[in-house]
């Protein structure tokens, strides 16, 4: 059975249709108000009609969990003594029975939604539905069920995709929608298996587009948001527009029954899906630079004052991507563009980027002061983070940062030269997280004129200087940050 829930906003909007006066139609008949609700209702038991036969429901077998009891996590003690007592009896329980009465097989216990992308019998839906699961398995809305296996999966972007085990000739599959082109406003049509409701239907907005950071930024892309009903069990499932077109893959919630819930766009998941079906992975492109939003940067704004957006180059990676670019990137540099298309901030630039093939070229639109750059780069594959804040800080491959007690330094932009600094001096590029600049507070970006008083011309004299001068004295830094002259002082750290 197919379930469809109305919010009150619909329900309103069908009453103003018959409150409404008759309307003038092509000829000489008026177009009553109740012919257009009953278009209305018609256009959305068609798409419901359309797109159900390739929504499938995911049955869920999750491995045996083996572990035992932990009183001290830090979960469980955000419940009451009795609570924990009981969970620890309920468990011991469970653990009993299965010892008595072993499972024949897996035992499908967790459920959520999933798309038919292709008729060779690939099934889209979220990473964390198929996580961890020892066995799955699908069920159409014909009532046909299919062994499946995962064929890639992706966590940083919640998406899976799962291959049907000898799938059938006659597999439907939807079709996606271009949700770049989605518009605030437009109306939105969940399906899904929302608490084991098979096939239910809610009916809502695109409430807002470009959703970030949620989840304590866990995830790397924007999310729509809609206030079509999404419940535990739509996790998967389509979001479609009027037409019947996929644009969103439902992912998340924000509370329950709170009418905020969001989905993976449509032009994103179809970009992963293929990846994963012929790689069986996704991996992330980057530039190896650290970069800054151009509205933040007031020295660096007053170097291209045509510009309002752009993205500004902080720092780059000493064997990172960007420092084999040609011609070569440097910081203080702002990216306006990347293959062409506009980049108004850090995150844009980063999505763009990301999505990008490992070792493929990308060209992009470069302003420094005065002049228009076009730089060719060839992206790498995204390391870890911990690889990734290494290569920032690190000098050559055979020589060690701390050498310069965390500093790493590099000559001063001359557009930065020419806007009030003091003469000379060096850039502060990178600094070793825990290191002895890093405590004294010493930050990408200074503006390092001297040394124990002696003025600083160039990087190389300046890692001469750090490197002979004796830390259990003291080593003056005069530096300058966002216009204003300041000092530091790196002493031994106490253990």
């Amino acid at each position: 059975m197919i379930s469809i829930s109305v919010s009150r906003t619909h329900r309103a909007i069908a009453a103003a249709l018959l409150l409404l006066p008759a309307l003038p139609g092509r000829g000489t008949e008026p177009v009553r108000p109740l012919d257009l609700a009953r278009q209305l209702n018609e256009a959305f038991v068609a798409v419901v009609e359309s797109v159900s036969p390739a929504v499938v429901v995911i049955d869920v077998a999750q491995r045996e969990v083996t572990e035992e009891f932990n009183a001290s996590n830090p979960w469980l003690e955000l419940l009451p003594e009795g609570w924990r007592e009981q969970l620890r009896r309920e468990q011991e329980q469970r653990r009993q029975q299965r010892r008595q009465n072993p499972p024949d097989g897996p035992r499908f216990d967790g459920q959520g939604s999933g798309m038919i992308v292709s008729p060779e019998g690939d099934v889209l839906t979220n990473h964390h539905v198929v996580e961890g699961a020892e066995k799955l398995r699908i069920r159409l809305r014909d009532g046909r069920k299919f062994d499946v296996e995962v064929r890639g999966s992706d966590p940083d972007s919640d998406l899976a995709v799962l291959r049907i085990k000898n799938p059938p000739a006659d597999l439907p599959a939807i079709t996606f929608g271009d949700s770049d082109k989605v518009r605030v406003g437009e109306f939105a049509i969940a399906i899904g298996a929302p608490y084991r409701l098979d096939y239910s239907v809610s009916v809502g907005h695109i409430s807002a587009k470009g959703r970030s950071d949620l989840m304590g930024g866990m995830f790397d892309q924007a999310f729509l948001q809609t206030d079509a009903n999404i419940n535990p069990g739509n996790s998967g499932g389509p979001l479609v527009d009027i037409e019947g077109r996929v644009i969103g893959v439902n992912s998340m919630i924000r509370g329950l029954n709170s009418g905020i819930g969001f989905a993976i766009p449509s032009n994103l998941a179809r970009e992963i899906t293929s990846r994963l079906v012929e790689d069986g992975r996704f991996v992330r492109a980057w530039l190896g630079i650290s970069i800054g939003a151009l509205r933040e940067d007031e020295n660096v704004r007053r170097t291209v004052p045509d510009l309002e957006d752009g993205v500004v180059v902080t720092g780059i990676a000493p064997d990172g991507p960007s420092s084999r670019a040609r011609p070569r990137l440097q910081p203080s540099d702002v990216i306006t563009a990347v293959d062409g298309r506009a980049v108004a901030g850090p995150n844009e630039l980063r999505a763009i980027v990301s999505r990008k093939r490992p070792g493929s070229t990308v060209v992009l639109d470069v302003r420094r002061a005065g002049d228009s750059l076009e730089v060719q780069v060839e992206p790498g594959a995204l390391p870890p983070a911990e690889e990734r804040m290494i290569q920032f800080t690190r000098r050559s491959r055979d020589r060690d940062v701390r050498e310069t007690h965390g500093i790493e330094v590099e000559a001063l932009p001359a557009a930065q030269e020419s806007n009030g600094s003091p003469p000379g001096g060096v850039r502060v590029s990178a600094v070793l997280p825990g290191s002895v600049a890093a405590s004294e507070g010493v930050q990408p970006g200074d503006v390092l004129s001297e040394i124990n008083h002696q003025p600083v011309d160039s990087p190389q004299q300046a890692r001469r200087m750090l490197e002979a001068s004796d830390l259990s004295r003291g080593i003056l830094l005069r530096l300058e940050r966002e216009g204003q002259e300041t000092f530091r002082v790196l002493r031994p750290r106490r253990e």
